[in-house]
């Protein structure tokens, strides 16, 4: 019986880059992947046999080499659930999970959940508020711009960016007071630019510059940001292969901001020492697309590589 790696979406089109690179790749080595959604997943739990099922049929070493999960986030958690029940009993019986350990430690690892980690763990970050009422927030002494982010944000697309007190008070004023612990409060940083790592088997496979366009201000590739290939310094590889493993990452990609230790700097030409690095984010099912672009290094190839030698 062939083993195949199966992989977990929310729907048909979720991830389909990766997804359809993850295939391709693995029909190089003879390796079929099973494209399984969450909701096809079952289960018959027994306090010695239980069983994982996709479809029906069970998982088991014979037939699966390895479980690769996209995002499973929902309203109500029943599929980051399902996940984590499904690692729980498989990785037991030796099949390699990925993410495993980051998964089971923080079913949803949002943006407060990472800073509370890396606070935890000595990595640097962007220095942050968090506030539960519009008072507490309205009456703070702010040095404007001001970032405010949503804690379960992606892709940038939660992300504003305040000018003034004025604009500031209109989103505020617009948003339930009961949801305004979920916001992240920042000094925006100067820097038009971060550094994505990307993280295969807890490893820094290589790194890409982000660079926002125009009046953007956000560096993201989905949102037309420009990309090229970077090279990471030690300190870089270094401080990104921590978060990985203190967030319980094989793979992963983590977000590197640079800023200015003086304002004076010439913004053209950089020089590593002139920079502190923080951490703006980790995504433990981030996207590659614009990765194996701008760096030309085959991200899917080394994922598929990952899964196999860890049986």
């Amino acid at each position: 019986m062939n083993r195949k790696i199966v992989v977990f979406t929310m729907s048909p089109r979720q991830s389909q880059f990766e997804v359809d690179r993850l295939v391709a790749e693995a029909r190089k080595k003879g390796i079929e992947v099973n494209r399984a959604l969450y909701r096809e997943l079952s289960f018959d739990l027994k306090d010695v046999e239980s069983r994982v099922m996709v479809r029906g049929e069970e998982l088991m070493v014979g037939n699966t080499l390895g479980l690769w999960f996209r995002v499973a986030g929902t309203k109500s958690g029943k599929y980051t659930e399902a996940r984590n029940l499904a690692i729980r009993i498989l990785r037991e019986r030796g099949i390699f999970c990925v993410n495993a350990g980051g998964y089971l430690g923080w079913t949803r690892m949002g943006k407060i959940s990472q800073h509370g980690v890396f606070l935890e763990n000595n990595i640097p970050i962007v220095p942050t508020k968090i506030f539960y009422t519009r008072e507490q927030i309205l009456l703070e002494a702010w040095e404007y711009p001001v970032i405010a982010k949503h804690e379960r944000g992606y892709q940038g697309k939660s992300v504003r960016k305040f000018e003034n007190k004025k604009e500031m008070e209109d989103f505020v004023n617009k948003i339930n007071e009961k949801n305004l612990g979920m916001f992240l409060w920042q000094k925006y940083l100067p820097t038009k630019w971060d550094i994505r790592v990307v993280i295969v088997d807890g490893k820094a496979i290589g790194g890409m510059k982000r660079s926002a366009v125009g009046e953007e201000f956000r560096s993201n590739f989905s949102l037309g940001g420009e990309v090229e290939r970077w090279n990471l310094s030690e300190e870089e590889r270094d401080l990104a292969e921590k978060v990985a493993k203190v967030c319980g990452l094989d793979y992963g990609g983590v977000d590197i901001m640079k800023n200015p230790k003086s304002k004076n700097l010439n913004s053209e030409k950089y020089i590593e020492k002139d920079y502190d690095n923080y951490i703006l984010e980790v995504n433990r099912q981030c996207q590659f697309q614009g990765f194996e672009k701008a760096t030309g290094i085959n991200v899917a190839k080394k994922i598929v590589e990952m899964i196999v030698h860890k049986n």
